[in-house]
């Protein structure tokens, strides 16, 4: 069965704060979708006084139990703050902090359609929250992919979206918070669009999404594990980052430790697949294969297997900045949401 919309997560990273340690790697806490302060903390009076900049991160789990990818996923914010607030997203790696995030300038945000714009049209005209255009939060870049909306939400049945790719140059040009916006050559609107109605946002477009395996090092005599033949299988609903050792302590029998997890568990060739469990979802790290092949040659006490393993989710920063004097907005919030194809 392809993805189901009730198996893209979205969960916190394992630090929560506003310092440089602020990120991470994914933890087990799920930001609960529509569910108040699930991501941002209400601003204070007096934040809202001063001003401020916040960062959070998240990572958008595909919690697939068939172990199925997302392809070609597109993440964008499709609808910004009511407030006078504003948000933009940034692409994260499976460990980055605050510490690096707030070093990063390629920005991802949204925008309104400021001119009606026909079927056909090859040029778009949008109008950006001040701070997002030139000079600040530069959403808009040469060859980006845009989404355009005019729908009444992600999920309404009704109205229209599509995806268009501005050019590879000269693309994008400021007036104040106006950009004008050059699409491809031979690239052009399949539908109008109202500008009262429509949002203009510029995609990450990431990689697929699925747990992955890698670094793979045997440190043996004359032991093998055929890991071409027998992949080691990664669970799309339990793995996480982490670079796992595998270490005999006999002929026959192994204890396995992850780098910040320490032991998971043991096994023993001839004693069937080996899969530790992962106890926050009840399901496996991993799955390392058992019988002839994978396991062949002789193995010794104190000799390893070694690879590192990465979860089936992508990472994405969200930074927040409430500018000084900002208004109070009760049931503030922003909507980021992501597309892609099932396997």
């Amino acid at each position: 069965m392809a993805i189901q919309a009730s198996e893209i997560k979205w969960y916190k990273p394992l630090v929560v704060n506003d310092g440089s340690s602020n990120g991470g790697a994914l933890s087990a806490n799920e930001c609960v979708d529509g569910v108040k302060n699930n991501v941002w903390p209400d601003v204070s009076q007096a934040e809202r006084l001063a001003g401020s900049v916040k960062y959070r991160k998240t990572f958008i789990k595909i919690a697939n139990a068939d172990n199925l990818a997302l392809l070609d996923p597109c993440i964008f914010i499709e609808s910004g703050t009511p407030g006078d607030d504003t948000i933009v997203l940034m692409a994260g790696t499976q460990t980055d902090t605050q510490a690096e995030a707030a070093s990063y300038s390629r920005f991802y945000g949204v925008a309104h359609l400021d001119v009606d714009a026909a079927a056909g049209d090859q040029i778009l005209l949008v109008n950006v929250e001040s701070g997002n255009g030139l000079g600040g939060h530069e959403i808009f870049r040469n060859g980006d992919l845009l989404r355009i909306a005019d729908k009444s939400s992600i999920d309404a049945v009704s109205g229209n979206a599509e995806f268009v790719r501005l050019a590879s140059s000269n693309a994008v040009s400021w007036n104040g918070t106006q950009a004008t916006l050059h699409l491809a050559s031979g690239v052009s609107l399949a539908n109008p669009y109202a500008a009262t109605l429509s949002k203009v946002a510029s995609v990450i477009e990431a990689d697929d999404i699925e747990a992955l395996l890698s670094d793979w090092s045997e440190s043996t005599v004359a032991g093998s594990y055929d890991e071409v033949a027998a992949p080691v299988v990664p669970d799309h609903i339990g793995c996480v980052q982490q670079h796992w050792t595998i270490t005999f302590t006999n002929s026959s029998h192994f204890n396995c430790y992850g780098n910040t997890l320490g032991l998971v568990g043991s096994g023993s060739i001839g004693g069937g697949p080996f899969a530790p469990l992962n106890p926050d979802f009840n399901r496996p790290y991993f799955t390392l294969a058992d019988g002839t092949p994978p396991w062949g040659g002789s193995w010794l006490a104190g000799e390893t297997i070694q690879f590192t393993t990465e979860p089936a989710a992508v990472a994405v920063w969200e930074k927040r900045t409430v500018p000084a004097g900002a208004n109070s907005y009760s049931g503030n919030k922003v909507i980021v949401a992501i597309t892609g194809e099932s396997e």
